[in-house]
């Protein structure tokens, strides 16, 4: 297992200024969170290269911040948006290409949503074919606030499509109330990356070894499925106060990954 860091920790620090501050952590593998369409520029993309390589750190996955747009883009009733959104997706392809990476984190539908399961799969596996012709793995995630939040969807999706790998996060699972020992059974031996967090009974997302999260049983549970990816500390701002209890959280994860 390669312990990591998302960008996203970070936000809304510019980009490359938080790939820097976070290589100086000197984690094994990063996400890179791209938060806007100029990011997206070869050049751009160059530069946070570049560093990482420099720091001897691996970028392993991708973050579109147009994920929230994925509902609109992929699962409405109007085919022309479909394709519009796959020719957009295949700018953040090119980008896991640049930055040396293998996957792209996907939200899709959200809860409530008029199309049935059996449409969502069909369409996810084009999406899915797409990105693994530009050699990216396109990893669904569990999103409280979508379709794949549930512990039922992810069983469903791995029946419909068992060649598709999965982005298990941790706090997604809390804010859902869905079991997080089920989700990793469902998602076995699929899970790409692992979006760590830790929480308790009053917070849900907590800076890992801040919480009474069983951190270790999950480490040991992925591992016996043969999960060797990234386990990326993915928080928000207003998780952490400062850079050093940050830093603190990922030693902490450096610490449990080595016993």
């Amino acid at each position: 297992m390669l312990p990591g860091i998302s960008t996203a920790c970070l936000y809304p620090i510019p980009t490359e200024e938080s790939l820097e501050a976070l290589t100086a952590l000197r984690p094994a593998c990063l996400e890179v969170f791209i938060n806007a369409e100029q990011e997206l520029e070869p050049n751009f993309l160059r530069g946070l290269r570049a560093k990482t390589d420099a720091a001897g750190t691996k970028i392993v996955s991708v973050h579109p911040y147009i994920s929230g747009m994925e509902p609109m883009f992929f699962f409405s009733r109007y085919p022309r948006r479909f394709e519009d959104g796959m020719a957009l997706y295949r700018r953040f392809y090119r980008a896991v290409s640049i930055l040396g990476a293998d996957s792209l984190v996907f939200h899709g539908d959200y809860i409530g949503s008029p199309l049935p399961r059996d449409g969502y799969f069909p369409r996810f596996e084009r999406l899915w074919q797409d990105a693994k012709n530009h050699g990216v793995s396109l990893c669904q995630e569990n999103v409280a606030r979508c379709a794949s939040g549930s512990a039922e969807f992810i069983g469903q999706m791995r029946k419909a499509l068992p060649q598709v790998e999965y982005i298990l996060d941790v706090k997604q699972a809390v804010r859902a109330g869905e079991d997080i020992w089920e989700l990793a059974r469902l998602m076995g031996g699929k899970i790409r990356h692992v979006h760590l967090s830790d929480h308790n009974k009053n917070q849900s997302c907590l800076p890992p070894g801040k919480g009474s999260f069983n951190i270790p049983k999950l480490l040991r549970i992925i591992a016996n499925n043969g999960f060797s990816g990234g386990v990326i500390v993915e928080l928000y701002g207003e998780n952490f106060r400062d850079i050093v209890e940050l830093s603190g959280s990922f030693q902490h994860l450096c610490t449990t990954l080595s016993t």
